[in-house]
């Protein structure tokens, strides 16, 4: 899936793609987000679960049959986003973040996570979900995931964060609102 992002240092809307992540992809993960990440894990001991198990999974979603599927959100050759999706029953992200640049107000670029978000829910009707989908958000992404609709589901997962759903209605207008983006 393509879309337009946006270059907040350039003043420009620019085109990314969500494609299979491969081990490429990893490599780009730890040469360029790593450091960034070590840094704030230091800060929040609830990202290294995401740290830690990221490499493992994206190695294990090679596998024919894996319940894993991995995605990473390339403007040009700069990964702007990773994705980790399983699917038992319900879809669920796994994993997903936007590149420690966009982590400010300011960040460089703007619409990476809409479009991930956009891209699991194209997933969910594909998978029968109707736009559903399930995942644990750290406390800084809270709100994000609410202004999209989502809704808290009271559960929390092995490192104490809030498990939230994305219900249909709210799938949709996400969709209404994001398909102008879509190259």
């Amino acid at each position: 899936m393509k879309f337009s992002s946006y270059d907040n240092s350039w003043k420009k809307d620019c085109e990314t793609e969500i494609r299979n992540a491969d081990l490429a992809t990893s490599r780009l993960f730890i040469q360029t987000w790593v450091p960034d990440y070590l840094n704030r894990i230091l800060k929040d001991p609830g990202l290294k679960y995401a740290l830690f198990e990221w490499d493992k999974i994206i190695k294990f979603s090679f596998v024919v049959g894996s319940i894993w599927k991995c995605f990473g959100a390339f403007t040009a050759t700069r990964l702007d986003g990773l994705l980790c999706l399983s699917f038992d029953k319900k879809l669920k992200i796994d994993f997903v973040a936007t590149a420690p640049w966009n982590y400010s107000s300011k960040g460089k670029m703007r619409r990476i996570g809409s479009g991930l978000i956009y891209f699991v829910i194209t997933n969910s009707h594909y998978l029968g979900q109707g736009g559903e989908f399930l995942l644990n958000a750290l406390p800084d992404a809270e709100e994000f995931y609410e202004n999209l609709g989502m809704e808290e589901t009271g559960n929390r997962n092995e490192v104490n964060l809030k498990e939230y759903r994305m219900p249909k209605e709210a799938a949709v207008s996400v969709q209404k609102i994001f398909k102008e983006y879509v190259i």
